[in-house]
């Protein structure tokens, strides 16, 4: 079992006794600056020079430096800008500023797992992640709460990366929740293959293939999409509440037993086989390779997938069905597909 580490565990004056970069000011990026802030610890924001979320940090009360002169300034500097953004900005604007005795941190594992950055000598590297979106962060600390949080430590270069590491997911909240001990490898690796096999790409393709049965099958498209669609919120937050057992107590006897019965017919061992494929290529690094060198290309393997996926006719019949939800409400990051990027 894993070992929990609560506020009681940590020190809070090690992280308000340094000077903080937070580089960048998205969902995380936001959500860690003001957390911070709130436990007493000085921030700032670190931006490239122009970026748009400038004037969102700065109405929010934060100092904006740029990455480089951010990273000269801070003892942490935390890297929360997109996986494939952060060698270059590692290595033009931050690198050249990391003396012995900082520590630079992330909330995923991806670029010092797969060797896209590798701290210089004497510097700190460590990871806190949040297992939540940035505003649920934000939104938990204000309350008086917090996420859970995972943390990790690549490199011990001061003997005390494990005070830093904790005394950091305090301030933002994590420990409230409690924090589990992990490694950037195990971290990256699980990450991207929940990601990839059952959060994002196994529950994706699950969905659309039960809406093209049942669509070619002669059923109305806008059943089909309450069906496979719409009603898998009601089922994962059961099953967020209690596990999976909650949800079954929770259905009805019918859809329990077809649960039991065709659930393994559809999810069988081939599935599970190609999950160990996909995990393969994650601790391979082959995954890691094809998604950078298709970024470092333009991206022109990404945005023609992306592509075809909203072409889906089951993005057509949604966007029409969630008119009619008199409860929906307008995401602040997020519209109907292009608006948000």
């Amino acid at each position: 079992m894993a070992e929990i580490f609560y506020d009681k565990d940590a020190d809070l004056s090690i992280i308000q006794g340094k000077k903080v970069a937070v580089v960048g000011y998205g969902s995380q990026g936001h959500a860690h600056a003001q957390n911070l802030r709130d436990s007493g610890v000085e921030v700032v924001i670190a931006l490239r020079d122009g970026s748009k979320s400038a004037e969102k940090a700065k109405e929010a009360g934060f100092e904006v430096k740029n990455n480089a002169d951010a990273a000269e300034w801070a003892d942490l500097i935390m890297i929360l800008a997109p996986d494939q953004s952060q060698r270059a900005l590692f290595a033009n604007d931050i690198e050249p500023h990391l003396t012995p005795g900082k520590t630079i941190a992330f909330a995923h594992g991806f670029n010092i797992r797969f060797g896209y950055i590798t701290a210089p000598e004497g510097v700190d590297v460590i990871m806190i992640a949040p297992k939540g979106p940035g505003h649920t962060v934000r939104r938990e600390y204000e309350a008086g709460r917090g996420v859970p949080v995972i943390a990790a430590v690549e490199v011990d270069a001061s003997g005390s990366a494990w005070d830093t590491a904790w005394s950091y997911a305090s301030a933002v909240g994590g420990l409230r929740a409690g924090g589990i001990k992990t490694t950037f490898t195990e971290e990256t690796e699980t990450d991207l293959f929940g990601e990839q096999a059952v959060l994002c790409g196994g529950t994706s393709r699950l969905i659309q293939q039960g809406f093209e049965v049942l669509t070619e099958a002669g059923y109305q498209p806008e059943i089909a999409y309450f069906e496979v669609l719409h009603e898998l919120k009601l089922i994962v937050d059961l099953i967020w509440e209690g596990g999976i057992t909650k949800q079954r107590w929770s259905v009805s006897d019918t859809a329990e037993f077809g649960d039991y019965v065709s659930g393994p017919r559809v999810v069988d061992e081939h599935v599970k086989e190609n999950m160990k494929a996909v995990l393969a290529d994650i601790q391979s690094g082959a995954f890691a390779k094809r998604f950078i060198d298709d970024q470092d290309a333009g991206a022109p393997e990404f945005k023609k997938l992306r592509d075809e996926q909203e072409a889906h006719p089951i993005e057509k019949t949604g966007q029409e069905l969630r008119k009619l939800f008199a409860w929906q409400q307008t995401d602040a990051d997020y519209t109907d597909g292009s608006a948000a990027r």
